[in-house]
């Protein structure tokens, strides 16, 4: 039996659309072994209509399959496990985790033919961008660059000071939809003022200064258009601050938020967060997280 776990991920943290990810200590869990004949698949956790797909339809076993065709090798019987605890459909990277397990457990039942830089290449393929991916691959906070048709990544560290709150409403936001409203061309002066505020971003986190992570999270570009489709997104980022969080911004597509904290101060922001949204008329869940710095990981 193979067991693979791979981390929820949270995507662009502001500024950095496509290109920021970190992992979080939430996670996918998969158990397989090739039997018996045909394809069966177990489900618990968290769970919706597309899970529970046929096989050939379900998004991690596409990945396992892709894999599979790579190698030019064909199984008589399939036996796969899903445990998951990342909310799907809300920002937490749930597809990327699921093609990451899919990828990486396939290639361990077939006696690990590819190397790691082969299925992140394929991953990022399958998933359409990168910045869920490579994080859900190596752990902690992941810069990722796509150049000339190549993956390119750099990890950093974000140590164990900085606690995170993620705020999940009881809605989805399909990435396609978050995605639609996006602005084809993009100011001078934004793209610039998104750029300083990336780098930033960046070395607010190397260095452990966090004290204006909040302007280096405030994105020009594309958190404005995104917040239209989440009711009281301002007043939740502002009831963040107002209660101590370091940063706070959208989650990837959205529709969750997520905020950055020093340890000891979730508990309040986390409330707060969750007081701002109610208020809004939408109800949430409170997740309590740390920063996942391994990755997907063999067990």
């Amino acid at each position: 039996m193979i067991r693979v776990r791979a981390p929820a991920t949270t995507a662009n943290l502001g500024p950095g659309f496509d290109t920021l990810g970190m992992a979080l200590e939430l996670y996918l869990q998969v158990e397989a072994e090739f039997g018996g004949s045909g394809i069966e698949i177990v489900f618990s956790g968290v769970r919706d209509r597309s899970i529970m797909e046929s096989p050939q339809e379900n998004l991690l076993y596409k990945a396992m399959n892709f894999v599979f065709k790579q190698a030019e090798y064909r199984h008589t019987g399939l036996y796969i496990e899903i445990d998951n605890d990342i909310p799907i459909g809300k920002g937490l990277g749930s597809s990327a985790a699921a093609i990451v397990a899919g990828m990486f457990t396939a290639n361990r039942l077939i006696g690990d033919r590819f190397l790691p830089a082969e299925l992140l290449r394929w991953a990022v393929k399958m998933e359409g961008h990168a910045d869920n991916i490579v994080p859900s691959i190596t752990g902690g906070l992941a810069v990722a660059m796509i150049y000339a048709g190549e993956v390119y990544y750099q990890q950093v560290r974000p140590g164990n000071q900085l606690g995170v709150v993620v705020a999940v409403p009881d809605f989805v936001l399909p990435t396609e939809q978050s995605r639609s409203v996006l602005p084809q061309n993009v100011a001078l002066q934004a793209t610039v003022s998104n750029l300083q505020r990336a780098c930033f971003f960046l070395a607010s986190i190397q260095n452990g200064d966090f004290s204006n992570l909040d302007k280096a999270m405030d994105d020009m570009v594309y958190q404005p258009w995104r917040k239209a489709f989440i009711p009281g997104f301002d007043q939740v980022l502002q009831s963040a601050l107002a209660a101590g969080a370091r940063g706070a911004a959208l989650s990837g597509a959205g529709p969750s938020i997520l905020a950055f904290t020093a340890i000891g101060q979730e508990q309040d922001i986390g409330q707060a967060m969750e007081k701002a949204f109610n208020e809004a008329g939408v109800r949430v869940q409170v997740l309590y997280l740390k920063p996942d710095l391994q990755g997907v990981q063999y067990y």
